[in-house]
């Protein structure tokens, strides 16, 4: 291989010139030092660094003056974190000037290609990772640290490693501890844990006091997995302690230990024999646990460790040592009243020994004080954290509690030095706070007991509570809420007379709408329910008043049973909604909820009609979509009143309450008439007006001129109805047929009531052309006809002929109504003319209708009937000597003979007396 010879001194190389270009570079540096630094100069500098020297070959005296640049410039950089203030910290730039010193240390190589040259620079990039680990750049900070590695142990050929001085060493020492702490912000805990390896392998070749600082690696790793929540690091942790302790172990073993350092090592080992114990308590392993325990014993007895102990020994379940361990810890004359705090919580929770707890705190507070960190309110919290239940334990909590919040001494030292100190003072700051936690502690288990129904319990500590207010404007208020919240208490276990003393109390305190609404409650629990609608009378002249608590008096009430406080609830609220008042609740939900209330109660109808009718006036005045809302909701609701309305009618027709019945149908047909237009909307009004109009004609306690004119303008209304559901767009919808018959029939009627005899006929003409109108229906015409005080003849008979037409049409005649038809025609023929052609007429359409059919078919009865009165009538022509007219009625009476076959025995004594007629008709007209 070639060998190039090295440049002479005075010939400018690319070396020289990054060298001089680096040398000006750094005297710009030192010029600005030590009480700035240029970022400027550092970037230029590092840029000479990273580019013009990177592919460089180095002569022996350029590498020297390379060398002799890198102090230069470690040592300015020194210089200038020595001149910064106490208050300023170590920057980016600061560290950067020693990356630069110590990658041209790396670039140039060492002098001589020496071990130790390779060692300094393997310091200088040590004491870098150093600055940048100390402004937390662990990437870099890890980076320095490999290269240092790399450089120790670079030329392991060239020297032996045993042959290192004992510096060397110790910085060798050095590197593995700060590479593990890099390694370990990284994540890199098993690289961490080689290099702490690495470390304790020095440990003979390095100064004692080097042990203390590896152990207390070993520490600080394993308290930082302690932290951490998986399982998995807090089990690591112990060995981490484990193997620190080991450390410190071997260390105490070596005789030639100075005093200081066997004093830092034990000290060293009792803090790792804690953290030990911590570590196994975390990790349950209660037996390892009380062994560290032991062993902390054999050297120190300090407070923590009885602490250890106990937490042990509770969750073995072994609660008598335990106790012991508490009393053993109660003695010592700490400070940390929180360790103490903690262990009380551990006897609470885990050995339920409230005797001992009691004890202990009781000396506790001797020895600190009320004020000492909030002791009496820490343990307070503890006693009542836990949800009520009825088990012993609770019980026991709670009244230990209950002692202590009521202690003479803490309330005296808590409201003395509230009171004794200037406000804003700290100390009175401390106690405010103290004493309003202990008052929100007892307020919120009093109400966790209430919810769990042990009000015996909630008394007492709402009771207790109240011993926390101090008495100016806000605790007046925080005392009336304790009043009111106590006289709950009080209605819940049925103890109405303390109940109204206590609100009483509460109401001179503080005066306000809750006092007045827990009156009502009272009233409702104790079944006085004109008290309670006397509360809901003051309710609304409160000047606090808010709807929301008539809203709650109706559920109260109902939730109690009481329709009565319910309903007056709801009045007041309806009679809100006049004054314009926006409330939250619609009107028309109180108008639905305030009827399905009174339909429950029995004997409210009229009360019922009422506010459908208020329910139809404010309809009227502020319009569907505002009373009942818009869209399918609104709908809904307009639906809910048709049909409640509707089945009210139905309930009064059932009790013959004809005039009610009626006043709901027309209110249930105005409701339906506010939906879309449709087939079923329509018909349901249409039905409704109808039924309406037929509950009025029935009934009896109305006027008849009143009847008249209502039932006439509802069935116009009715026929309007009709009217549209034809004219529906959609020609395949079937109009129900029965509502021509149902309404002619009403129209009869009326105009029978308004006397109006020509309508009447012309009503019949047109029922006789409707389809699927029945014979019965003319037939039931014709008698109201008949029923009248004054008698529509005409109209009667037109009926009767009707009826008498359709059936005989029809194939399967029914011969009763045919027979109940002729008589009723032959009565009222008979009362307009006896003796007219019209009463022979109608018998002998009799004798054609027997003619034609079978024996028996014609009721028998009637036939006799026909027969009797035919003879009858001849008889009495016989008397006034009419032989011609008594000759034609026994000739009708003898056909319809023929018909009654019961009759035939008369026919001898019928055919004598005709021809005795026969003989006097002779004899009479000789005569002449």
């Amino acid at each position: 291989m070639k060998i190039h010879e090295l440049p002479s001194q005075d010939m400018e190389t690319p070396t020289n010139e990054a060298l001089k270009r680096a040398e000006e570079l750094v005297r710009e540096i030192e010029e600005a030092a030590p009480t700035s630094l240029s970022a400027d100069s550092v970037k230029k500098l590092r840029n000479v660094v990273a580019e013009s020297f990177a592919q460089a070959e180095f002569s022996e005296e350029q590498r020297v003056n390379a060398w002799r640049l890198s102090y230069r410039l470690w040592n300015t950089s020194v210089d200038i974190v020595n001149n910064l203030e106490v208050d300023q910290e170590l920057t980016e730039d600061h560290a950067e000037l020693r990356q630069i010193a110590s990658d041209l240390l790396a670039i140039a190589g060492a002098i001589g290609n020496t071990r130790s040259s390779f060692v300094r620079i393997a310091m200088f990039f040590y004491k870098t990772g150093c600055a940048w680990h100390k402004i937390k750049k662990y990437l870099k900070a890890s980076a320095c640290f490999e290269r240092a590695f790399e450089l120790c142990f670079k030329q392991e050929g060239s020297g032996s490693q045993s042959s290192d001085t004992t510096e060397q060493v110790e910085f060798y020492f050095d590197l593995s501890l700060a590479r593990a702490r890099a390694a370990w912000e990284l994540g890199g805990q098993t690289l961490a844990c080689s290099l702490l390896g690495r470390a304790r392998g020095l440990l003979p070749t390095v100064p004692t006091d080097r042990r203390v600082e590896l152990a207390e690696q070993y520490l600080q790793f394993g308290k930082s997995l302690l932290l951490k929540d998986d399982t998995g690091s807090q089990a690591e942790s112990v060995r981490y302690m484990e193997t620190g302790l080991d450390v410190c172990s071997e260390a105490l073993s070596i005789s030639q230990l100075d005093d200081v350092d066997r004093t830092n090592l034990e000290r060293l080992k009792q803090r790792l024999l804690r953290n030990l114990t911590a570590g196994q308590l975390q990790n349950e392993n209660y037996e390892s646990a009380l062994r560290c325990v032991d062993a902390l014993r054999l050297t120190t007895d300090q407070t923590s460790t009885s602490y250890f102990a106990l937490r042990a020994l509770a969750k073995l379940g072994r609660h008598e040592e335990a106790e012991r361990e508490l009393f053993t810890l109660v003695d010592h004359a700490g400070e940390r009243v929180d360790l103490y705090i903690s262990a009380l919580e551990i006897v609470i929770q885990e050995c339920s020994r409230i005797d001992a707890v009691e004890k202990a705190f009781f000396i506790l507070l001797e020895q600190f004080g009320p004020n000492k960190e909030q002791l009496p309110a820490k343990v307070l919290e503890k006693l009542l954290r836990q949800e009520p239940s009825g088990d012993p334990s609770c019980i026991k909590r709670v009244e230990l509690a209950l002692k202590i919040a009521c202690d003479e001494k803490i309330l005296t030292a808590l409201m003395a030095e509230n009171e004794g100190l200037m406000l804003g003072d700290k100390r009175q700051q401390s106690s405010q706070k103290q004493r309003e936690f202990v008052h929100a502690l007892l307020w919120t288990s009093g109400s966790e007991h209430f919810q769990a129904k042990m009000y015996k319990n909630s008394i007492r500590l709402f009771e207790a509570s109240m011993l926390y207010v101090v008495r100016d404007s806000e605790g007046c208020m925080l005392e009336a809420k304790s009043l009111r919240v106590l006289c709950l208490c009080h209605i819940a276990l049925s103890q109405f007379e303390r109940a109204a003393e206590v609100l009483d109390a509460a109401e001179k305190v503080d005066p306000c709408i809750a006092t007045i609404f827990l009156k009502f409650k009272m009233g409702l629990q104790s079944r006085n329910e004109t008290d309670a609608c006397k509360q809901i009378e003051r309710m609304l002249k409160c000047p606090d008043f808010e709807p929301e608590f008539l809203n709650l008096a109706c559920h109260e009430a109902i939730a109690c049973k009481s329709i009565t406080v319910a309903v007056s609830a709801l009045c007041s609220i309806l009679s809100l909604y006049t004054s314009e008042r926006i409330l939250a609740t619609g009107e028309v939900v109180v108008l639905r909820n305030l009827i399905l209330l009174l339909i429950q109660e029995k004997n409210r109808r009229s009360d019922i009609l009422k506010y459908f009718k208020y329910a139809q006036k404010r309809l009227h005045d502020v319009g569907c979509e505002k009373f009942f809302g818009a869209g399918s909701n609104g709908e809904r609701e307009v639906k809910w009143f048709s049909g409640a309305a509707w089945n009210e009618a139905m309930e009064c027709g059932s009790e013959q309450n004809w005039k009610s019945c009626a006043e709901f149908f027309a209110i249930s047909s105005n409701f339906y008439s506010q939906l879309p237009k449709s087939l079923g909307s329509l018909q349901f009004v249409q039905t409704a007006l109808l039924l309406c109009v037929s509950a009025l004609l029935t009934a009896v306690d109305v006027k008849e001129s009143e009847v008249i004119h209502i039932a006439t303008n509802y069935l116009d209304k009715c026929q309007k109805v009709h009217e549209a559901l034809v004219a529906l767009p959609d020609s395949g919808i079937k109009i129900d047929e029965s509502f021509d018959i149902f309404l002619n029939l009403l129209l009869f009627e009326l105009k029978g009531r308004a006397k109006e005899d020509a309508e009447q006929l012309k009503i019949l003409k047109r029922c006789s052309g409707i389809p699927g109108f029945t014979a019965l229906q003319f037939f039931k015409m014709g008698l109201e006809t008949c029923k009248r005080k004054e008698p529509a003849t005409e109209v009667a008979v037109a009926s009767f002929r009707m009826c008498l037409a359709l059936t005989l049409s029809d194939p399967n005649a029914d011969y009763k109504v045919v027979a109940a038809v002729i008589r009723k025609m032959i009565n009222l023929a008979n009362t307009r003319c006896k003796d007219g052609p019209e009463v022979l007429d109608l018998y002998k359409q009799a004798q054609q209708i027997l003619s034609g059919l079978g024996n028996n078919v014609y009721p028998q009865d009637e036939a006799q009937w026909l027969v009797s009165t035919a003879w009858n009538r001849a008889a009495l022509y016989l008397k006034l000597q009419k032989y011609e007219n008594a000759e034609l009625w026994m000739g009708v009476a003898l056909e319809l003979l023929k018909h009654v076959p019961a009759m035939e025995t008369h026919r001898p004594s019928m055919m004598e007396s005709l021809t005795e007629l026969l003989r006097q008709k002779a004899s009479s007209r000789k005569a002449e």
